[in-house]
């Protein structure tokens, strides 16, 4: 509908607090880049179908010796006159079992320096040459996956900007990745759900019971700034890695604990063999499992720390 960058922000929050599964890699983080880099071909064949939920994309970056040091990558892909050649091996790929397309990091120049010789290609998942593995994460579900590219042939017009230029179009796509990864809607969700519980078993007066949902309740007009700000930067074209990294930071920490102090309550007060209350302490295990990968799911913490103190505070690069 023409709507801007808050409007999709209240979008996500919304969402996310109704704990509504959208395909936020495809929608929040592979759209906007190819708003901003793709061709016109690109954004033709891919835009509209991604606003309207018939076209997926898997992000395919880290390697099996290439995660937080991405820049290592060694997946090559070789021009063959009208096409390139991939071969190579990606891991922890999400969503890589249901993709209509990979959004894939490839090393085009192996002679260049490592952050310089690399390409974004999209890659169409039904080409005989893509196959993948499920990984088991910690919740038992299948949501990542290794994935494997035998001679996959992709054309030249599906390569995303310029060749052995990616390095800036990965960083513009994990900036979006980590504002996605931090909707203020997730900690209100949580809140209100363990408060509508608390409510009808009579509980809700406790004191612990009320600095819980008070707690949670400040930590989420945090975030939310965090999350305006950050709209706000992105409605004006300055979104700065600093902003995403800290957006991303600070729902992922505060996520882990508060959720683990509202299964404390739930266990305190809850009969498991009560319907509802049994149905909420699998809902609570579920997000923190679920939840986990918030502390690495578009880079580690310890990475974003850097990159907030680097772009965010002007530090120096820590050595390596």
């Amino acid at each position: 509908k023409g709507l801007g960058e808050i409007e999709q922000q209240i979008f996500a929050n919304e969402a996310a607090r109704g704990d509504i599964h959208l395909p936020s890699v495809t929608l929040q983080t592979v759209g906007p880049t190819l708003q901003s880099f793709g061709t016109e071909k690109q954004k033709e064949m891919f835009l509209k179908p991604i606003l309207a939920g018939d076209v997926h994309f898997a992000i395919g970056y880290s390697e099996p010796d290439a995660g937080t040091d991405l820049a290592s990558l060694r997946t090559t892909a070789k021009r063959d006159g009208d096409h390139y050649v991939v071969n190579g091996q990606k891991l922890w790929t999400t969503g890589g079992h249901q993709a209509d397309y990979l959004w894939l990091a490839v090393r085009t120049d192996p002679d260049a320096p490592k952050h310089k010789g690399i390409s974004i290609l999209i890659v169409d998942t039904t080409d005989p040459g893509y196959s993948h593995t499920p990984i088991i994460t910690a919740d038992g579900s299948h949501h990542v996956n290794a994935t494997y590219f035998n001679d996959v042939r992709v054309p030249v017009d599906m390569l995303v900007g310029e060749e052995n230029q990616g390095w800036r179009l990965i960083t513009t796509q994990l900036n979006h990745e980590r504002v996605m990864l931090g909707p203020a809607g997730r900690l209100e969700g949580l809140r209100d759900r363990v408060a509508d519980w608390a409510t009808k078993a009579g509980v809700i007066d406790e004191p612990d019971v009320r600095r819980a949902m008070g707690e949670v309740t400040a930590v989420f007009r945090v975030n939310e700034l965090l999350n305006w700000e950050v709209a706000r930067a992105a409605a004006v074209g300055e979104i700065s890695v600093g902003d995403a990294s800290s957006s991303k930071v600070f729902a992922a920490d505060q996520v882990q604990h508060l959720a683990a102090d509202r299964v404390g309550i739930v266990h305190r007060y809850g009969d498991p063999s009560d319907e509802e209350t049994d149905q909420l302490m699998r809902y609570l295990d579920g997000q923190a499992k679920r939840n986990l990968v918030l502390t690495f799911g578009g880079g580690v913490q310890e990475v974003q720390r850097e990159l907030i103190a680097m772009f965010g505070m002007g530090l120096p690069r820590v050595p390596r």
